[in-house]
């Protein structure tokens, strides 16, 4: 199985919406009170307040998954076997930029990946006929305000403009022995927003907390279905037009609430916190439409979740800083009705960093990180038309590395 780099981080970006290299913190961590550099235009748009001046981030993320998913063939009802095994790394680039507009006014704008997730598993393994391959991802450029009320207390107010992208294929089983299988595939797209609303609250110099509240987003993506040899009782109803080619879906973006404390220690160490609420249970289609008919989606998959991330820096000699951090993401949909498309489970992930400041507000950061993404155990139950399917995926670890850029 090909676990992509937006799937293997599926958790920690949907819970909490940032992938980013922090300047002022420890990896993943410190995303709502660093308020450093030009990534606070997302993770806290009232952070902006504290940029003194224009300044810019570029960021890439590489993440190489190592986990397979394993079929029991001894309680799998479908023959094919395992998926397919595709190791490759992908890239998750992003910018942001934030421009003072007067002392207590700032304007920032991100061009992100806030949230992924995928999947590619070929098109003979056992459990095509539920899920050759997936992917959904979330393209968002947000324009954010920041208002410094006084020393201490600064607002921000951000809108989303997501661009959802979706693709998905499967294998139809047309139930006549001696005919090869049919195809399904699905590609769709839209545009949808959410809005977000900040604070940041600078108890003392080196002391400040963070919150962020970021709205659900419902989107409705469309598209048309393909089929290839359908068989002859789908193909015949495609005909005769009672199932028609035409698909649109609400999808939706859960909203969520991110609080965090920043704390610079005398030696000039630092300690970052971060605490983050899912309402990840509203995650998905909420209803789906085929030529107009249009049914409502109410499965119960998924489950509300915490998230939260632990970080410590400290500054050493030549302009180095140095970082170490974890997280942990609590599983969001119990084992009972996890699918093949997403095998998402708890996870929890341990980093290291180093800051390489070159004077005149230019530096580069690059992160490690470890990450266990579970091993997701799955259980289709029986179907005649698709079979049953159990299986989990063995070493279910990824590498993230991460780079950043400020200037």
């Amino acid at each position: 199985m090909r676990i992509t780099a937006l799937g293997v981080v599926a958790g920690v970006l949907a819970c909490l919406d940032t992938p980013a290299v922090l300047a002022g913190s420890a990896g993943f961590s410190g995303i709502a009170a660093s308020a450093d550099s030009a990534e606070t235009a997302s993770d806290n748009p009232a952070g902006m307040s504290r940029l003194p001046e224009a300044t810019s981030t570029v960021s890439v993320m590489a993440a190489a998954g190592f986990g397979s998913f394993e079929v029991d063939q001894g309680q799998t009802t479908t023959s094919g076997g395992d998926p397919d095994n595709d190791f490759s790394p992908v890239l998750v680039p992003q910018a942001y930029y934030v421009q003072p507009l007067s002392d207590s006014l700032h304007a920032g704008i991100s061009l992100t990946i806030p949230s992924g997730f995928g999947s590619e598993y070929g098109s003979d393994w056992a459990g095509r006929y539920y899920t050759d391959s997936y992917s959904l991802v979330y393209v968002a450029l947000t324009p954010a305000l920041s208002w410094r009320l006084n020393e201490q207390w600064s607002f921000g107010v951000a809108v989303g403009i997501n661009y959802i992208a979706s693709e998905s294929e499967a294998a139809i089983n047309t139930l006549v022995p001696g005919t090869p299988d049919g195809r399904l595939e699905a590609d769709l797209d839209g545009v949808g927003t959410n809005f977000s609303l900040s604070l940041l609250w600078e108890m003392t110099a080196k002391t400040r907390f963070g919150l962020v509240y970021t709205s659900e987003s419902r989107t409705d993506i469309d598209g048309k279905l393909k089929f290839r040899n359908a068989g002859p009782v789908l193909g015949e109803l495609l005909e005769r037009g009672v199932i028609g080619d035409k698909i649109e879906v609400e999808q939706v973006m859960p909203q969520r609430i991110i609080g965090g404390v920043y704390h610079e220690l005398d030696s000039g160490a630092f300690v970052t916190a971060d605490l983050a609420w899912v309402e990840f249970s509203k995650f998905g289609a909420a209803s789906v439409s085929l030529d107009r008919e249009t049914i409502d989606v109410d499965d119960g998959t998924y489950n509300n979740l915490w998230a939260g991330t632990l970080g410590y820096g400290f500054p050493a000699s030549n302009g180095l800083r140095y970082t170490l951090d974890a997280f942990y993401v609590q599983a969001p949909v119990d084992d009972s009705k996890r699918t093949l498309a997403l095998t998402l489970d708890r996870m929890w992930g341990i980093g290291g960093g180093v800051q390489i400041d070159h004077g005149n507000g230019k530096s580069v950061d690059l992160n490690l990180h470890l990450v266990d993404f579970g091993e997701a155990p799955v259980d289709t139950g029986p179907s005649i038309e698709r079979g049953r399917v159990v299986g989990e995926t063995e070493h279910p670890y990824a590498l993230i590395l991460s780079g950043a850029y400020h200037f």
